[in-house]
């Protein structure tokens, strides 16, 4: 048995939370990844979610506790330019980005045995933007990608 640290746990939460809002929403066909698979042909549409970092920036100086912060980006790969702009403005005009519920993972023989909810994700200095220009090249997959980028600060009950 084993437990997911700190970047994971934002990872799955995220995850988890977008799975359950999409299904909520009546979204169909999309599904959410950890990052994104190097091979990715035929999986379109699909949004994959990924811990860049750790920061270690200190909360008072002095002091050795640092925030919780994880820079995150979300991938969203379209099949064509309207679903990513519509998955796009889903994830960040409704906020739903925003207030997430932070877990803690317990993995058993490499699968998620147990989850508790320790706390919030709030995420700061959302940026969206198209990923990709020029793209009348590119193989299908490619050409109706998005990205946003955030910095999670994650606060514990």
């Amino acid at each position: 048995m084993a437990e997911y640290r700190i970047s994971r746990n934002v990872e799955a939460s995220i995850i988890d939370f977008i799975v359950t809002e999409l299904s909520s929403d009546s979204w169909t066909g999309i599904n959410v990844l950890k990052g994104f698979p190097e091979d990715y042909k035929g999986l379109t549409p699909f949004i994959g979610v990924e811990a860049l970092s750790r920061g270690t920036d200190q909360i008072e100086i002095g002091s050795n506790s640092i925030f919780l912060d994880i820079p995150i980006s979300i991938r969203i790969f379209a099949v064509n330019d309207g679903q990513r702009l519509d998955l796009s403005d889903w994830l960040l005009d409704v906020q739903l980005l925003d207030n997430i519920d932070y877990y803690e993972y317990t993995i058993t023989n490499g699968v998620v045995s147990e989850k508790s909810k320790v706390g919030k994700i709030r995420f700061l200095n959302k940026v969206s933007r198209k990923e990709l220009t020029n793209t009348q090249t590119l193989v299908a997959e490619d050409r109706y990608r998005q990205l946003i980028t955030a910095t999670c600060r994650v606060t514990l009950d």
